[in-house]
């Protein structure tokens, strides 16, 4: 029998083998299961006592394989039980090819729901598997999967009766996939709309192409300045997730155990700055995903940057680029998506007022550079947009346009980037050398770079992200080239995000 084992949000396929000999009654399984399959051996008794089979002076083994891949979860219930019968047939019924069977049991042999039941279904298919044995649960989720046999059995004798080709009260259930999945449109969190927003247009308009090309920015300045309005109106900005980005999303929230609605938009995340490393990153005996993950296609929003421990805010270096946040345990490494926009805000110094008009700051010079020097430079490379915020006049009547039409030329500027490199990749974490095959620059444009670079002693990282932020500022722009405009506005927001650090240091 085959089933399908998680490691993070990658599927493996586990080969599931059985046999009975005569001995003292027992059944044992091996192949490193965790405790809840070890568990396994009691409910697969329980069904068999159920389904009036005969293990008087049995001795069941069942084996899962890769033997050196700890396994663990219910899912592979269904196909132990499965197995179990096989061996004990006299007349096995023939298991057509690419088939697999997901499912936890009761007692009595019915097959229920587990955890991380959706995300298993999902590598099922994408592992190549035509013919899926699974719970009577709702499958329209999954209505876009081709080629693809979902079939929902009740209970073991339903499997049994339908393998060897009896007519099923669950036959019509193929007809559901012809349906097209219901997401929620509701929303949890309300958010501003960017017309209500006064003044700010420099802060705007680096918001407007953090969305288009999956920039990160991070904003300073006193308490009441507009951080957290700005921050909660970037999310209305993002499209509305695609169907694979939907599944992915659920996805990764199924495994973290977080409640989650089947909703189209995309994901809004704002820890608390007590959360430790793990919480951030991911983590655990047998790892979770992190608030990274969780905010995976959406938002993570920092509040109170300088507050967060400095070990915590070095742990976002590596997913900020590669897009994916790696957690390394004695018992496993795993890997979880974190294609994310972080939106970072934080007071210039602990008591919120240094550079202030409201207040004057009471804070000393080495107690402001301690709470600043958290964010490090490598943090600060990876970050495009640094904007130091000031409170805005109430006779500041300056709005944007409103958050429907910036959606708009987001969601163009980003189906640009889709069709440009072929994937869903944005063209702040694209590969390097794919970004270099799709984007090209004049010779002109890149030495004004290359000489901007070496006056103001700019990394190569940051070189780099100068590139990645012209092509974004042209996707705005809706233009297939790079235009000299887009070079020097890349340029100037480098440029005022270093020296703005510089400055929150000094």
């Amino acid at each position: 029998m085959y089933s399908v084992g998680m490691s993070g949000l990658t599927g493996q396929v586990i080969q599931v083998e059985a046999t009975v000999r005569e001995d003292k009654e027992s059944c044992i399984i091996i192949g490193l299961p965790d405790a809840s399959i070890k568990e396994s051996r009691e409910r697969i008794l329980n069904c068999l006592h159920a389904l009036k089979e005969d293990i008087d002076m049995k001795k069941i083994t069942i084996h899962l394989s890769p033997a050196d891949v700890r396994k663990q979860g219910t899912s592979y219930d269904a196909a132990m039980l499965l197995a179990v019968l096989q061996a004990m047939a006299k007349h096995p019924v023939k298991i057509p090819d690419k088939t697999c069977f997901i499912g936890a049991l009761t007692l009595n042999g019915q097959l229920t729901t587990f955890h991380s039941m959706i995300p298993t279904i999902h590598q099922a298919i994408l592992l190549g598997f035509k013919r899926i044995y699974i719970p009577p649960i709702e499958i329209s989720l999954f209505a876009k999967a081709a080629d693809i046999e979902l079939i929902r059995m009740p209970d073991m004798p339903s499997i049994l009766a339908h393998l060897a080709g009896k007519p099923s009260l669950f036959d019509d259930d193929l007809s559901l996939l012809e349906n097209e999945p219901v997401y929620e449109e509701t929303e949890k969190i309300p958010h501003v709309c960017f017309s209500a927003i006064r003044g700010h247009v420099e802060a705007k308009r680096a918001l407007l192409l953090a969305a288009a090309g999956g920039h990160h920015l991070l904003m300073s300045g006193p308490p009441g300045c507009g951080k957290s309005l700005l921050a909660n109106a970037f999310h209305t900005l993002l499209p509305d997730l695609t169907h694979d980005e939907v599944l992915e999303v659920y996805s990764i929230y199924q495994l973290a155990k977080q409640p989650r609605s089947l909703s189209e938009r995309p994901p809004f995340r704002a820890p608390h700055h007590s959360s430790s490393e793990g919480a951030i990153i991911g983590g655990g005996r047998y790892p979770k995903p992190g608030e990274m993950s969780l905010a995976h296609r959406g938002v993570l929003f920092l509040d109170e940057l300088g507050h967060f421990p400095r070990r915590v805010i070095d742990t976002l270096r590596q997913p900020l680029e590669s897009g994916f946040a790696v957690v390394n345990r004695v018992e496993g490494s795993d890997q979880f998506p974190a294609s994310i926009n972080l939106i970072a805000a934080t007071n210039p110094c602990p008591c919120g007022y240094y550079g202030a008009r409201e207040n004057y700051c009471v804070c000393g010079d080495k107690v402001r550079l301690k709470y600043m020097q958290k964010i490090t430079g490598p943090i600060i490379d990876r970050i495009d947009f640094v904007l130091a915020m000031k409170s805005q006049s109430v006779l500041d009547q300056t709005t944007a346009a409103t958050s429907v039409d910036l959606r708009q030329t987001v969601t163009t500027a980003r189906a640009r980037q889709r069709l440009r490199y072929g994937s869903n990749y944005t063209n702040a974490i694209v590969p390097v050398k794919l970004f270099e095959e799709k984007v090209q620059f004049s010779a002109a444009q890149l030495e004004r770079i290359e000489a901007a670079s070496f006056q103001e002693n700019l990394s190569s990282r940051a070189t780099l992200k100068i590139l990645r932020l012209a092509r974004t500022i042209a996707d705005v722009l809706d233009c297939d080239t790079v235009p000299d405009a887009a070079v020097d506005e890349a340029l100037k927001w480098k440029i005022s995000a270093r020296r703005a650090h510089q400055s929150l240091l000094r």
